[in-house]
């Protein structure tokens, strides 16, 4: 082990063509600071002068021994370094490593995400957390040591890892990612409010991407916003995608009234809850009109189309669906969304629900993605 000694001089390295990493950067650098404040504080009794050291950290105004940010391209200061680089690779690698010895800090990433995720899981090492958007907590006193600072493992190398996702599945090309996906309209309108603070947020906590229901990009008010948010999460090469459980909404509700055949049928009766009856040609044609108007909405590479939450086996039992399990039909639902994508989207995929063994013998369009397991709900608080 060794000791991290936030109050020496250090200088964080970053190529100048990597400006996707300056939030992150910036990030370090200031949480450096923030430490290196904390040691002095343990050495001051005065009540006044912590604080005006809580109040420095509660504005984010700058320390004195906030670290340098210098360009890694020119010649290497002398003294305790921390160096930031990564191959320039797309985002969806998002492996990372780093390192630690006494006055040389390396974090590497597999691209520009990565190196984001190396950063804040260095950080994290530290005893920094983010409990909500805008929050921050710093390690307490009580739990550094008093003469040294908050301790790392001595050379600890996390060799192109994550932190495990609760929906990755063996055969998902998104297996890597860590996705925030906001439960509810009421979280939705928080985060869209704040989201400078969520943005900052999402990165710290190492989400790879945020995913929003179609309808939200769909909106004219909300959609502005979304965009806002997109800048911001960009600045952390964080990606915005589209969908959820969002199967239903290709074949909207207000049809049930003149078209209630175009919606599952449970115990002999037409449903309006719920998926839709995925063998209607009426209802395949309008996944290609009302369902191709609300992919056309979302300007994203990833589109998720998963069934309501809670309701992956509730599909059709009209005479014709009877010949398909609800895997299938899911599949039959999935593959006619995805042949609307292709024509207006040709680089886009679509990720789709199903565990293994369960498909059947249905082929799969070729944008099609599977994921065994779905999200868990996450919410933010006020």
């Amino acid at each position: 082990m060794i000791k991290f000694d936030a109050s020496s001089n250090w200088v964080i390295l970053l190529p100048s063509d990597l400006q996707q990493a300056d939030k992150a950067a910036r990030d370090l650098s200031r949480y450096i600071g923030l430490l290196a404040a904390l040691k002095e504080e343990r050495f001051r009794e005065t009540t006044l002068l912590k604080t005006r050291l809580r109040e420095a950290r509660l504005h984010g105004e700058r320390d004195r021994k906030q670290p340098e940010i210098a360009d890694a391209f020119k010649a290497a200061p002398s003294g305790p370094v921390i160096v930031l680089n990564c191959e320039r690779l797309e985002a969806e690698q998002n492996g990372f490593t780093w390192r630690a010895a006494p006055e040389r800090i390396e974090i590497y990433g597999e691209s520009c995400r990565g190196l984001c995720n190396g950063i804040y899981s260095f950080l994290a090492a530290l005893g920094i957390s983010w409990p909500a958007p805008g929050q921050e907590k710093l390690p307490t006193p009580e739990a550094e040591n008093l003469h040294g600072g908050p301790s790392i493992p001595f050379s600890l190398t996390c060799d192109k890892i994550h932190e495990p996702s609760n929906y990755e599945g063996k055969d998902s090309a998104a297996a890597p990612w860590r996705r925030f996906v906001p439960d509810g309209k009421k979280t939705i309108k928080n985060i869209l409010k704040k989201s400078e603070a969520f943005a900052a947020w999402a990165a710290r906590r190492r989400y790879d991407a945020l995913v929003f229901p179609l309808a939200v990009f769909a909106s004219g008010s909300s959609g502005r916003k979304l965009k806002r948010l997109k800048q911001f999460a960009a600045q952390y090469c964080i990606s915005i995608e589209a969908g959820g459980w969002d199967i239903s909404s290709l074949v909207p509700r207000k049809y049930f009234f003149f078209h209630n055949d175009f919606f599952r049928m449970e115990q002999g009766k037409r449903k309006k809850a719920h998926q839709f009856c995925p063998t209607n040609p009426g209802a395949i044609a309008l996944i290609g009109t009302e369902g191709g108007k609300l992919l056309r909405q979302a300007d994203v590479k990833t589109f998720h189309l998963w069934p309501d939450k809670g309701e992956a086996a509730t599909w059709c039992s009209c005479p014709t669906c009877r010949a398909f399990t609800p895997a299938e039909q899911n599949r039959i639902a999935v593959n006619a969304a995805a042949d609307v994508l292709a024509v207006f989207n040709p680089d886009a995929a679509i990720t789709y629900f199903e565990k293994a063994g369960e498909g059947g013998s249905i082929r799969l369009r070729k944008n099609l993605f599977r994921m065994e397991r779905l999200p868990e709900e996450k919410e933010i608080r006020k």
